[in-house]
């Protein structure tokens, strides 16, 4: 059985910045296009912050990057849609389950913060209506992080692979008994390179 893996926006950071695990990341690629591993990333990699601090307002620049880095043959996994973060043509309408799916991931990720702007702005005394402040950015990063694993376990992937150690509380988590989360090196041996 070939295993299904999301490619979080580490993944293309450490390519990018030809990191260690940039190699094992090659390897990975190289796996999807013999056909003997399945690779995806996640749209909401798109509205992260990029390096000089801005967003990008346009998916085509982040599908411009990502063929740079050889990731341009992967499919896009759609994530839960938000205002004025997501790119509307590469996300879906939630429903109750899937939002409250969303918030349980948040909190498991992020236990001292609210999954949704305005109460963890209120907790922390800051303006709900300032989406430049450090508050918000760091609320912001932290909602894309439950994005992309609700993306992965939403689109039945088998293995979510990331340099970022807080995706591993989903191992042996008795709410996520499917998850798998490894880093580069890890995946790459589970896809049999």
């Amino acid at each position: 059985m070939v295993k299904a893996f999301t490619l979080d926006t580490n993944c293309l950071i450490d390519v990018e910045e030809a990191r260690p695990a940039a190699a094992h990341i090659h390897a990975l690629l190289h796996a999807h296009s013999c056909g003997t591993a399945r690779c995806a990333l996640v749209a909401s990699s798109a509205s992260e912050r990029q390096i000089d601090g801005s967003f990008l307002r346009d998916f085509s620049l982040f599908d411009s990057r990502r063929t740079a880095l050889g990731f341009g043959h992967l499919p896009i996994l759609p994530p839960i849609g938000r205002f004025d973060v997501s790119f509307f043509d590469h996300c879906l309408a939630a429903g109750e389950q899937s939002l409250a799916r969303e918030a349980e991931i948040f909190r498991c990720m992020f236990p001292t913060s609210e999954p949704e702007w305005p109460n963890y702005a209120s907790a922390r005394g800051l303006d709900p209506d300032d989406r430049g402040s450090a508050g918000y950015l760091r609320w912001r990063n932290q909602m894309l992080d439950a994005q992309a694993f609700w993306a992965h376990e939403h689109h039945g992937k088998d293995v979510f692979v990331t340099s970022d150690r807080r995706f591993r509380v989903f191992n042996g988590h008795p709410s996520f008994p499917e998850a798998t989360v490894c880093a580069p090196e890890d995946a790459v041996k589970l896809a049999g390179r």
